[in-house]
């Protein structure tokens, strides 16, 4: 491959990375041609992109962007990235379950290069709307509580008069 078309292929990959910050590198290379559009097309419905890319090209283009991927290895090697990192890792999880031969090299979260296993131990976190669904029950809760507090003299002081006010009609 000349320099002037890595030059290129260079550029447009920092074209498309240049707003991602977490990834996800899988290998897909053992899969048919049937199983690899399959995935693709599971991939688009979840908003998930995949580049299949030669690896040092990628990693230099990577680097220059200033990721840190000292460990990250090469050989084939496909490029998930998406909305949601949590999102990212259980889709790239269920692909290896999903699709024999599919295999999770590893990623880079946070500003870091993960392993495989670390992958893994992302995809059984809660993803991000899960979190959100949780926080917005805690604040839920916490005005329940608040209101029924709120509401509580009040009910008693209405019982109260409600029991003198049935004494004085049975007298």
């Amino acid at each position: 491959m000349s320099k002037a078309v890595k030059t290129l292929m260079m550029k447009d990959l920092s074209e498309q990375f240049r707003n991602v910050s977490d990834v996800v590198f899988v290998d897909i290379s053992k899969l048919d041609g049937v199983s690899n559009n399959r995935l693709r097309i599971a991939s688009k419905k979840q908003s998930i992109e995949l580049l299949a890319a030669k690896f040092s090209l990628a990693r230099r283009t990577l680097l220059d962007l200033g990721w840190k991927l000292d460990s990250a290895k090469g050989g084939s090697t496909t490029i998930a990235w998406g909305p949601d990192v949590v999102g990212l890792a259980k889709q790239a999880i269920k692909w290896e379950k999903e699709f024999p031969g599919t295999v999770v090299r590893g990623g880079y979260v946070g500003g870091q290069t993960v392993t495989s296993e670390e992958v893994k131990v992302l995809s059984e976190s809660p993803s991000k709307e899960e979190l959100i669904a949780r926080i917005i029950g805690s604040l839920m809760s916490a005005s329940t509580a608040a209101l029924s507090a709120i509401n509580a003299p009040g009910s008693n002081l209405a019982s109260q008069i409600k029991q003198i006010s049935e004494k004085e009609q049975a007298a």
